[in-house]
C-alpha cells in the first residue's frame, strides 16, 4: 500500500497513514479541499480502540492506547463507490488473533462519515472481548499551537426530564483538561479525560448520544453521534499532548459489559456518525439532519406528517374513560386532529394502576359499553385512532408477573429485577416476541389501530445475567432483540405509525429513531418551559420525527393560547390539553393553526434546522429556531417573560429585502423590521409572553 490512504468525497476527507510499526492510524478527518492539517502518526491513533482480556490497560481509566490496540497491525484495504456513496475497508490483526474490520461509509456528498466496527476472533482459543469503540480519533488540537485553549470548544448535550435537548458549551480547561507539560513524544496524562455516558435501558435520561468539539481557529465543527439505544459512552482527553475522542457503545468499565468471542465468532460495535463542517455545532446539526434522513426507514408517515391528538398531557393524564374521551374526541376533530391517541389508563379498573400493568386488555369499568365504541367514534370523526401501550414491562402487582416464567425477566443474582413497580422483559427470550406479537397483532386486528405510542417508563439498569456473559453484554442484545421485533411489526403491518416514547424523550438515539418514525421529545407540562425543548429538538432529531406537545388550556390568554400552539409549528404537533373545554373562539384559533401547518408540512422533510441566536439557553428570555429550505425559511420566535421588547435575529445569506410575514397568529400585534445592511430582522412583541411563526423569502 502507499503510505497514505486518502478516501471521502467533495465534502470530506479522511487520510490513515501506517506508522512506524506498521499500524493502520487516522491522522486526518477534515474538510475535502483544504490543506492537510495532519497531525504525526505517532501520535495518532487506530480507528478504534480494542481491548481483550488480559490486553495491557493505561493508566487511570481512559479509553485510549489500550493493548489489544497498539498490536493492531495493517492486513488490507478496499475501496468501494457507487451511486449511493462510498465505503472504505480497513482490515487489521492483532498477535492475539483478533482481526478488526472498520467499515466507513459516505453518503453522496453529505459532509459525514459513519463508521462500523466488527471484531472477529481468528484465534483457536475463545478470547473475552472487554472493550470496543466505535471511533477513536486523535488531534483535533495540539497542546503546541499557542492559543489551543481559547479556540476550542466542547459542546454536550444534556437531556433531562422535562428539560431534554439541552447543550452547553465549555472551553476544556473549564472541564479540567490543561497542559501539564508533557511531551508529544511518548507522555499523556494519567488524569484528563471528560467523560460523558449512559447506563441502563433508557438510552438518554441524561445526555444525548452525542457531542462536538469546536475549533474556533479553523472555523470547524466534528459532531458525532452514537447510534445505540441502551447504554453508551464517550470520552474527549488529552493524548500526546492533543486532543483525542473515543467514542462507542457499551463497555466494560463503565457498563459492565464483555463478550467472549469462541473461535471464528464475531461482534459489531455500535455504528457511530461524524459530521466535518465550517463553521459551528449549528452548522453540523444541518449535516446530521440530512444523514439522519438517508439512514432511517423509509415511511410515509415522515412525508405526510399528519397532525396527532394525545389525551395525555394537561388532559386526561391517564384516567381515560368513556364519558370523558368522547367530548374529547369531537374537540380534536375540530381542531384538525388527524390520529387521536388513547394514552395510558385504558386497561386498569382502578385509578393506582402504575404497578399492574401487563395484561393490555381494556377495562369493562371505565368502558361499559364495550372499547369498540371508543374507536368507531373516532372513525366517526374522520380520525384514525390509535393507542398507548407499554410492551417493555409487567407491574409486580400485575397477575401476567406470576403467570410468566422467571427467565422472561431481568434478573441479577437470582431476584427479578424490580425498577419503579415494575419488571423488565427480556426480548432475548422468543416467549417474549411471542406474547407481545399476539398482544399487538390482537389489538390492531379488533380494534382497527393505525398508530401505537410505545412509551417506557423504567430503566432496567446494568441489564441482566441470565444466559449471557456479562449482564451489559445482555441488556446489549436485549436492545438489538428489541429492534428487530419493531423491525418486523412493519413488516407485518407496514401502514402502522408508532410513536418512541420513554418518559418523554429518555429514548432518543438513531438506533432507535432509524425504525421509528415520530418521537415524543419530552413529558414537559409548561408550555413556557417547553419552548427550548421543541427549539433544541431538531439537534437530536429530524424536525419531521418530533413530536412536540400543543395543549392549550381554557385560562390561557389571548397571547399564551398562541404561544403554546406555536411550540408544535416546526415539528409534529401533538395535539392534547384541555381541548374540549375551549370556547368557540380559542378552538376556533387552534384549527386555523392546523390548517396553516398544512399548508407548509410537506416543506419540513426538506428542510434543515437553522438557529439564529445559537442553540436555546434553558433561562434565555427570547428563543428562536427556524427551518431553512430552498423556498424560504420558517422561524419561530418566542419571548418567555423578560427581558427587551424587540430582537435582532441575524440571518446572514438572505437576498436583499426578502419577504416577510407573521403566518400565525395574525390576530395580535407584531413588529417586523427587515435591516438589508444588517441582514437581520427585528422582531417586536408587544406582549412579555407571546410567540410568532414567521415566513422570510
Amino acid at each position: 500500500m502507499s503510505d497514505i490512504i486518502e478516501w471521502g468525497n467533495s465534502a470530506v476527507t479522511l487520510r490513515i497513514a501506517l506508522d512506524g510499526e506498521g499500524r493502520a492510524v487516522i491522522v486526518g478527518l477534515d474538510l475535502t479541499g483544504t490543506a492537510p492539517d495532519d497531525i504525526p502518526a505517532r501520535i495518532a491513533t487506530t480507528p478504534s480502540e480494542v481491548l481483550v482480556a488480559g490486553g495491557r490497560l493505561p493508566t487511570a481509566q481512559r479509553h485510549i492506547a489500550l493493548g489489544t490496540s497498539l498490536e493492531l497491525r495493517y492486513v488490507s484495504h478496499e475501496i468501494a463507490t457507487n451511486l449511493a456513496g462510498s465505503t472504505l475497508e480497513l482490515v487489521q490483526r492483532a498477535r492475539s488473533g483478533i482481526r478488526l474490520r472498520t467499515t466507513f461509509t459516505t453518503y453522496g456528498e453529505l459532509p459525514v462519515i459513519r463508521v462500523l466496527q466488527e471484531v472477529t476472533n481468528d484465534s483457536e482459543t475463545p478470547v473475552t472481548l472487554e472493550h470496543l469503540s466505535s471511533l477513536t480519533l486523535n488531534g483535533f488540537v495540539r497542546f503546541r499551537d499557542a492559543d489551543w485553549r481559547e479556540r476550542t470548544r466542547l459542546r454536550i448535550p444534556h437531556n433531562t426530564f422535562y428539560a431534554e435537548f439541552n447543550w452547553t458549551e465549555h472551553t476544556l480547561p473549564s472541564l479540567g483538561i490543561v497542559d501539564v507539560g508533557f511531551a508529544e513524544t511518548g507522555d499523556h496524562s494519567s488524569k484528563s479525560r471528560i467523560c460523558v455516558s449512559n447506563v441502563g435501558s433508557q438510552s438518554t435520561t441524561e445526555y444525548l448520544p452525542m457531542g462536538a468539539l469546536q475549533d474556533l481557529g479553523r472555523d470547524r465543527t466534528w459532531a458525532w453521534q452514537i447510534e445505540a439505544n441502551g447504554s453508551w459512552q464517550w470520552e474527549v482527553g488529552d493524548h500526546l499532548a492533543a486532543i483525542y475522542l473515543s467514542a462507542g457503545g457499551p463497555n466494560d468499565q463503565e457498563h459492565h459489559w464483555h463478550r467472549v468471542l469462541a473461535p471464528g465468532e464475531s461482534f459489531s460495535a455500535a455504528p457511530l456518525a461524524m459530521a466535518c463542517t465550517p463553521g459551528r455545532l449549528e452548522d453540523a446539526l444541518q449535516a446530521l439532519t440530512r444523514y439522519r434522513r438517508v439512514v432511517r426507514r423509509p415511511n410515509e408517515d415522515d412525508e405526510r406528517l399528519p397532525i396527532v391528538f394525545n389525551d395525555f398531557m394537561n388532559s386526561l393524564m391517564g384516567d381515560p374513560t368513556e364519558e370523558r374521551l368522547l367530548p374529547v374526541i369531537t374537540a380534536a376533530a375540530a381542531a384538525g386532529s388527524e390520529y387521536f391517541c388513547v394514552d395510558a389508563g385504558w386497561y386498569a379498573d382502578e385509578a393506582g394502576w402504575w404497578d399492574t400493568v401487563g395484561e393490555w386488555r381494556e377495562s369493562s369499568v371505565r368502558f361499559p359499553h364495550g372499547f369498540v365504541r371508543i374507536f368507531d367514534a373516532i372513525r366517526d370523526a374522520g380520525m384514525i385512532p390509535g393507542l398507548w401501550l407499554e410492551p417493555d414491562v409487567v407491574g409486580v402487582e400485575s397477575p401476567v408477573a406470576a403467570e410468566l416464567p422467571p427467565e422472561v425477566f431481568f434478573q441479577r443474582h437470582g431476584a427479578r429485577v424490580d425498577s419503579l413497580g415494575r419488571h423488565q422483559l427480556d426480548f432475548r427470550n422468543p416467549a417474549v416476541v411471542r406474547r407481545l406479537d399476539w398482544i399487538v397483532d390482537r389489538l390492531i386486528g379488533d380494534y382497527g389501530l393505525g398508530y401505537l405510542k410505545f412509551d417506557y417508563n423504567i430503566n432496567g439498569g446494568i441489564g441482566t445475567d441470565v444466559d449471557a456473559d456479562s449482564s451489559g453484554d445482555a441488556l446489549l442484545e436485549h436492545h438489538r432483540a428489541f429492534l428487530r421485533w419493531i423491525r418486523a411489526l412493519f413488516e407485518r403491518h407496514p401502514g402502522l405509525v408508532i410513536e418512541d416514547c420513554a418518559s418523554g424523550g429518555a429514548r432518543v438515539d438513531y438506533a432507535t429513531l432509524a425504525e421509528f418514525s415520530i418521537l415524543s421529545t419530552s413529558d414537559q407540562a409548561d408550555h413556557v418551559r417547553y419552548a427550548t425543548i421543541a427549539a433544541g429538538a431538531p439537534s437530536g432529531v429530524t424536525p419531521e420525527q418530533a413530536g412536540v406537545w400543543v395543549y392549550p388550556q381554557p385560562e390561557f390568554g389571548r397571547e399564551e393560547l398562541r404561544f403554546a400552539i406555536v411550540n408544535g409549528m416546526l415539528a409534529r404537533p401533538q395535539l392534547s390539553g384541555g381541548m374540549w373545554k375551549l370556547d368557540e373562539s380559542q378552538l376556533a384559533t387552534v384549527a386555523e393553526a392546523m390548517a396553516i401547518y398544512r399548508s407548509y408540512r410537506d416543506r419540513i422533510p426538506e428542510m434543515v434546522p437553522v438557529w439564529p441566536l445559537g442553540l436555546p439557553g434553558w433561562y434565555d428570555d427570547w428563543v428562536v429556531q427556524g427551518l431553512s429550505g430552498d423556498n424560504g425559511i420558517l422561524l419561530a420566535v418566542w419571548r418567555r417573560g423578560g427581558g427587551p421588547d424587540t430582537i435582532r435575529v441575524p440571518l446572514p445569506g438572505s437576498e436583499p429585502g426578502p419577504r416577510v410575514n407573521v403566518l400565525f397568529p395574525t390576530d395580535v400585534a407584531t413588529g417586523l423590521e427587515w435591516d438589508d445592511e444588517g441582514a437581520c430582522l427585528l422582531v417586536t412583541l408587544p406582549e412579555p409572553l407571546a410567540a410568532r411563526l414567521i415566513g422570510i423569502g
